[in-house]
């Protein structure tokens, strides 16, 4: 999904045209007694080209906008924050695949009149590249270095376990889960998802958007990715801190 998501982005930065937006509706509002709910973390919100990215605390609300362009119509599902009047960036190859100017980690050119100038950045694409590669590299890593390895998306049961000297790889959207482990290591991607991690592991990986993880202890921790928030509960674990606004704090 991760992947999925940065082919995406990479596509509307060289083919990205404005929407229309034609309106919103929320579809979903988090509550104390169910959902995703936000503690002082970095969630963007826009106004327009402006992303203001502060921290924040509030409930996890799922928006759909409706889009027009070239006669097209479309419906795009922004998370995290309330949708208020972002603009919608569009690829006009295949007018499904649309973002939320705040799913970018970064602030999209624009010129003199405004008007969203569409194109790669050298420095840019080489900095995707080199994220790519750091991960896709950690990955195989432990890969060869785990003596077994399992999958778990979101939905599955029964609940997944992190294999001991093995690997347990978890990705979903908005999903809580609670994960033993036992000295294996732990992949976390996806969005907005909730980990709780007990135990103890050999390393926790965490990547994708706005995940939150708690871990009871681990030797490493290696984030990407763009405003995820990582706490370790014990121990002084190997720190690799990467991508945009990623918080690892004890506590």
């Amino acid at each position: 999904m991760q992947l999925c998501g940065t082919r995406i982005r990479i596509g509307l930065l060289e083919w990205g045209r404005v929407a229309t937006v034609t309106g919103s509706e929320t579809l979903s509002r988090a509550t104390i007694y169910s959902g995703t709910m936000w503690y002082n973390v970095y969630l963007p919100v826009a106004r327009g080209w402006t992303v203001t990215r502060k921290r924040w605390s509030g409930p996890n609300t799922k928006t759909r906008v409706g889009y027009t362009l070239d006669g097209h119509r479309g419906d795009l599902v922004v998370r995290g924050r309330e949708y208020v009047d972002g603009v919608i960036l569009v690829d006009e190859r295949n007018p499904e695949r649309a973002h939320c100017v705040t799913s970018f980690a970064y602030d999209l050119d624009r010129d003199e009149a405004g008007n969203w100038v569409g194109k790669l950045r050298p420095r840019l694409g080489i900095g995707m590249a080199c994220w790519s590669v750091i991960v896709i590299g950690w990955l195989v890593f432990a890969g060869l270095a785990a003596t077994g390895s399992r999958t778990d998306f979101a939905g599955s049961s029964p609940p997944a376990t992190v294999p001991q000297a093995g690997t347990l790889q978890v990705s979903g959207t908005g999903t809580t889960k609670t994960i033993p482990c036992n000295g294996g290591y732990l992949s976390v991607s996806g969005l907005t998802n909730t980990i709780t991690v007990t135990g103890h592991c050999t390393s926790v990986s965490v990547t994708g958007h706005a995940n939150h993880v708690t871990i009871d202890s681990t030797d490493a921790i290696s984030t990407s990715g763009s405003s995820n928030v990582v706490t370790d509960h014990w121990g002084s674990p190997k720190i690799a801190n990467a991508g945009t606004s990623n918080t690892v704090q004890q506590g």
